[in-house]
């Protein structure tokens, strides 16, 4: 838990930069480079999926149980460094494929290089390797100076539309100077060299069902505005995405909590069954209660919200948001429920498959409630999902328990 100070200091910029950037770049751009540059950061996150293929959980849990053994670290390194270059190079002409597929992505190939190459390097942050050593706060500090200097040089350099492309350049800037940095430290550490660049294959194979798992709960949060738009038009697409934003900050608070008890989660289910099933009962209730608590006051406070923080012509999200205000807890429950007990517990395959199939569920029913409801169905859609992975989940480990391990 000594990491919590660094991840809420690197969750919170996540949702800082945002509020310091998109307003100005909205005014600086104007509406219509700035929509191109939002739908190149979408593209970018859902590429980042397929990039980091999920190693940043799958490498926590195995770094976790190296601890201590330096160069079993600097090998694990090596390995994941040269599976995300695998991956990238297979990778990256199908996402160039299908930028040129859909609208607007592939217009300015300029600027979608540019987004490509900030997602190329971010997938490299070796932010896992600090949180599996307990060693976060050291990487937190700089992860935060970099990207608040990437805004600054933002704010300072754009000037009108033409000057696009600067925001994806700082943010490369940023990743590069982190990774570089992070790297140099690993390095020190564990003596990490260019002999450790093997193993990727094998890791790759190894981690199949995590990164099927990261890539089936992550995805369909950006696909399914896409299907709203297909439905209900962009008016709905923008009345949906404002109130999700707010419900999934709100959520997001607790993310460092939940990631902070991952790598000890992982050594406790190895040989300390009782120990690990009592932090997650600790858990479910502190941060559980937390997460209720959060959900409570987006559902009373969901009409002063959007007034303030979306503006007076979002007031229909006022709906919307007081229906996604039970995020913040669905999303806690099925992070330690999910992530945090089924992962270390080996249950991964199906944890992947509940969450494939509780994401089409959530596409199947956008179609259906939002040609009627517009965005509230797009809502409505979204919490079933989720709702549908506790009880999933529950259903399944009830079914087949997580038990200590023999000997």
């Amino acid at each position: 838990m000594r990491a919590v100070p660094a991840l809420f200091a690197i969750q919170g910029l996540h949702y800082l930069i945002p509020l310091l950037t998109i307003p100005f770049l909205m005014r600086v751009l104007g509406l219509d480079r700035w929509g191109q540059v939002a739908l190149l950061i979408t593209f970018g996150q859902l590429a980042l999926i397929l990039l980091d293929y999920g190693l940043h959980i799958s490498a926590t849990q195995a770094a976790a149980r190296r601890l201590g053994d330096a160069r079993g670290l600097a090998a694990l390194v090596g390995a994941v460094t040269l599976a995300k270059l695998l991956v990238a190079a297979a990778g990256l002409p199908l996402i160039l494929m299908a930028a040129g597929l859909i609208d607007h992505v592939g217009e300015d190939r300029s600027l979608l290089v540019w987004a490509l190459a900030a997602t190329l390097v971010q997938a490299h942050d070796p932010l896992w390797y600090f949180l599996a050593t307990n060693q976060a706060n050291k990487i937190a500090g700089l992860t935060v100076a970099a990207r608040l200097a990437a805004v600054g040089v933002m704010l300072i350099t754009i000037r009108g539309p033409d000057d696009a492309w600067i925001y994806f350049a700082s943010q490369l800037a940023a990743w590069l100077m982190v990774s570089v940095i992070s790297f140099g430290f690993i390095q020190r550490q564990t003596g990490l060299s260019w002999r450790d660049l093997r193993g990727g294959r094998a890791l790759l194979y190894e981690g199949r069902s995590i990164f099927q798992l990261y890539a089936g709960s992550s995805s369909f949060d950006y696909l399914v505005p896409l299907v709203l738009g297909v439905v209900a038009g962009p008016t709905s697409v923008g009345l949906f995405v404002g109130a999700e934003k707010l419900a999934r900050a709100a959520a997001s608070l607790l993310t460092p909590f939940r990631n902070a008890l991952f790598p000890q989660m992982s050594r406790l289910l190895t040989d300390a069954h009782d120990e690990a099933a009592s932090l997650l009962r600790w858990a479910l209730l502190r941060v559980g209660g937390l997460a209720a608590a959060g959900s409570l006051v987006l559902l009373l406070a969901a009409a002063p919200l959007v007034s303030l923080l979306l503006g007076e012509a979002a007031r229909p999200a006022t709906q919307i948001l007081q229906i996604l205000s039970l995020l913040p807890l669905l999303v806690t429950l099925n992070g330690l429920i999910g992530v945090q007990w089924m992962i270390p517990a080996g249950r991964a395959v199906a944890l992947r498959n509940i969450y494939i199939a509780a994401g089409f569920l959530r596409l199947l029913l956008c179609i259906l409630l939002a040609g009627t409801f517009d965005a509230t169905g797009a809502a409505l859609a979204t919490i079933l999902g989720e709702l549908s992975v506790l009880v999933a989940c529950l259903l399944y480990l009830r079914r087949w328990p997580v038990q200590a391990r023999a000997g």
